[in-house]
């Protein structure tokens, strides 16, 4: 699970699981060495599209892809999507950016903790890569990502009057029902669980074992999951969230997760949050919808200021 709020923008192709659908059934031996893409210096051949676009044959179902779209119309978008990639990419190399090894080892620990350890494995045979492809992706998807926070996220700044204004435009967003303040820990095996349920039982402290053992993504900050309310969880945690008493710790719960500890550390009745309760959440809102307004002006001057050919006829 993620709470976290996204601060890239939905127009960039996220080639963790190959969002785009479509197949082909392309395999001439005379035009593989084709290039379709050319950013410069860094070209994509035909047979490298084709290579990245093969995993997702197997969602084709009568020559229409999931969104009922064309094969050719699929092609066609995936190969603007990589080309929007490329172009970040040449601007990521001009900026001498890289994700080390530790980035990496991290992005890939995190993610991995949104799946139970069976769930994981089960999505590569799912999207039919290996680990090693799916984790370069990563890191390129990494590097798209960081070339975006210095060339635009780190120059947006958000004026009182701005979340001021945010919040009075949203008020629905701040009226809830009840809430609790839970603290998690997620564990892939029972017997893990069980065990640190034993320690917490002993009267070790929450929050440390949260540290040194949850895999969920608020582990850093010893599983402290701030205020949360009906319909914000997946259903087979909230029943044994809500009913679970101020101060006392939850029994192992099992979900498709993996394992979970819970102990409701505060509880808010039914009313409207104060302003001052989501400061640096709507912050991330305003930047992230100052970033959305910026990325199209920023990729069209990257545009016109490298050497760009599209092979739009080689993929169809």
């Amino acid at each position: 699970m993620s709470y976290r709020i996204s601060k890239i923008p939905t127009v960039v192709v996220l080639f963790l699981f190959l969002l785009a659908s479509g197949c082909s059934d392309r395999s001439e031996i005379g035009v593989q060495s084709q290039t379709v893409i050319r950013v410069d210096d860094h070209v994509l051949t035909l047979a490298e599209f084709n290579e990245f676009f093969e995993p997702l044959e197997m969602s084709c179902a009568n020559g229409k892809t999931d969104d009922g779209s064309s094969l050719r119309e699929a092609r066609l978008r995936f190969l603007l999507q990589f080309l929007e990639e490329m172009i970040i990419l040449r601007r990521a190399e001009e900026l001498d950016l890289h994700i080390s090894s530790r980035e990496l080892e991290e992005a890939v620990g995190n993610i991995q903790g949104d799946y139970s350890e069976d769930g994981f494995k089960a999505m590569f045979l799912k999207q039919a890569i290996s680990f090693e492809t799916w984790q370069e992706r990563l890191k390129k998807q990494m590097l798209v990502e960081k070339a975006i926070n210095k060339d635009l996220l780190e120059q947006i700044s958000v004026k009182p009057a701005e979340i001021r204004n945010y919040y009075d435009k949203h008020n629905e967003e701040w009226t809830h029902g009840n809430q609790v303040r839970p603290l998690h820990i997620l564990l892939h095996k029972k017997e893990e669980a069980d065990l640190v349920l034993k320690r917490l039982n002993k009267g070790e402290d929450f929050a440390t074992l949260a540290r040194q053992y949850s895999t969920a993504p608020e582990s850093e900050k010893g599983g402290d999951m701030g205020y949360v309310a009906r319909g914000h969880l997946p259903e087979c945690l909230e029943d044994p969230l809500f009913t679970l008493k101020k101060d006392k710790l939850s029994r192992v719960i099992k979900t498709p997760y993996g394992y979970h500890i819970f102990k409701v550390v505060e509880t808010r009745k039914a009313g409207k949050s104060e302003m001052d309760d989501w400061v640096e959440e709507i912050r991330e809102r305003v930047r992230k919808d100052k970033l959305e307004i910026a990325y199209g002006p920023w990729l069209a001057k990257l545009r016109s200021r490298y050497r760009i050919m599209v092979n739009e006829e080689a993929v169809q």
